[in-house]
């Protein structure tokens, strides 16, 4: 039998499609450059932690369909704690 990804790969997926979006947001605040590119991916390439969380995707399809209502409201939480972080990167004058 398969073993199904846990919540914990789940949170850590969650966690680092943050840390993508929050690369993307100060890259791409001041409009699109192709030097942009450069360092998006320097940066992806260096975090471990970014890294691990992504390589681990086409895995997860189990865990979303057995989500049960505790578990999405962690998952919410978690998106939700989030967004201050977002609108913080956003209000950033560079």
């Amino acid at each position: 039998m398969k073993k199904e990804m846990g919540i914990k790969e789940t949170k850590e997926l969650l966690i680092g499609i943050n840390k993508l979006v929050l690369i993307l947001v100060r890259e791409f605040k001041d409009g699109f450059q192709v030097e942009d590119l450069v360092t998006i991916f320097s940066k992806l390439a260096m975090d471990k932690e970014l890294r691990d969380a992504v390589s681990g995707l086409d895995k997860l399809g189990g865990e979303f369909k057995d989500i049960d209502l505790a578990e999405g409201i962690e998952l919410g939480q978690i998106a939700l704690n989030m967004v201050p972080q977002i609108i913080n990167e956003l209000k950033k004058n560079d």
